[in-house]
């Protein structure tokens, strides 16, 4: 089973023996191979040397049983919070923050089913990508736009007026093929300009890093798409960058005068294929990642980062 998963709209699609493949999941192309380096580690502090030395605390390995919270779980808003908690402490320690700014009815939308503790431990990423969302616009003040990247840092660039995100689809490499432009890139979404899109490039480094901590919730054949929302959102911020340098040159200075902005999209780009590397062996946590992958890693597209950290 395959299964498309736009967190931001709870777009879940199933393909199985008989059914119509939906946009997006024929070529299955997930694939092996890491994005920033070699994973080195045992399950705690695990290093990529991707040449930006970004380390990060990772889920155990094997991961923290839950069978406790499991046993104990009650399908009340009291249930479904202390549920979601404890996979957080155990499984994605940050995400306890993104799951308490919920409310309980807020918190209860990101599962597919509450019937059971296995719905709250398949839909926990989505509640941690969506919290993060609600987290982040919740803290903007004083002209600037916080993004949550870890418990132990937030960084808050200015929030600029640039934009609309939807002038990118023109450079797009394979628009027709890719199953998240219409949500992001179309309509009043595709109004949205910068900040925005760099929430989502954040909440989707944040979905892949806890469905690789909850990746013990999907039966066996299944195939989700953790890896394909980050690597797109990284396409999405190089195809902004190259459309402001090349058509916005005000917006495209305005982005790189600000520290905070260069700082927040090098730090979120490297903890991304951090999480890319260490998801590399886990083959069900992509769809059509390989694909996307060479969008991103196109060297005429990753020429944006790496003129980001040029001084």
């Amino acid at each position: 089973m395959k299964r498309l998963a736009l967190a931001s709209w709870l777009l879940f699609v199933g393909v199985a023996a008989g059914c119509d493949s939906s946009p997006g999941a024929g070529d299955d192309d997930a694939g092996g191979g890491t994005d920033g380096g070699v994973v080195t580690g045992d399950g705690g502090t695990t290093t990529v040397d991707g040449g930006t030395g970004y380390t990060e605390t990772v889920c155990s390995d094997p991961l923290a049983s839950l069978a406790d919270l499991q046993a104990a779980y009650q399908n009340t808003a009291a249930g479904i919070r202390a549920a979601a908690l404890g996979i957080a402490d155990r499984r994605y320690p940050i995400g306890r923050l993104f799951i308490e700014h919920e409310t309980d009815s807020d918190l209860a939308r990101w599962f597919q089913t509450t019937a059971n503790f296995a719905g709250i431990l398949d839909g926990f990423d989505t509640a941690v990508h969506e919290g993060q969302h609600g987290w982040d616009i919740s803290m903007i003040t004083g002209g600037r736009w916080p993004y949550r990247i870890r418990e132990d840092l937030i960084i808050r660039p200015l929030r600029l007026n640039n934009f609309a995100r939807s002038e990118i689809v023109a450079l797009h490499a394979d628009a027709a093929n890719d199953f998240y432009l219409n949500v992001y890139l179309t309509g009043q979404s595709g109004t949205q300009g910068f900040n925005n899109l760099l929430d989502e490039y954040n909440a989707y480094t944040h979905s892949l890093a806890a469905r690789y901590c909850t990746r013990d919730s999907l039966p066996g054949g299944t195939r989700v798409t953790a890896r394909d929302g980050i690597l797109t959102m990284m396409y999405y911020v190089e195809l902004y960058l190259k459309v402001a340098r090349m058509s916005h040159p005000a917006d495209y200075a305005a982005i790189k005068a600000d520290p905070e902005h260069l700082r927040l999209i090098l730090t979120i780009w490297d903890r991304a294929e951090f999480w890319l590397a260490r998801s590399a062996s886990t083959a069900s946590l992509g769809i059509k990642d390989a694909t996307i992958r060479t969008w991103v890693y196109d060297p005429a597209n990753k020429m944006e980062i790496d003129l980001l950290r040029t001084p």
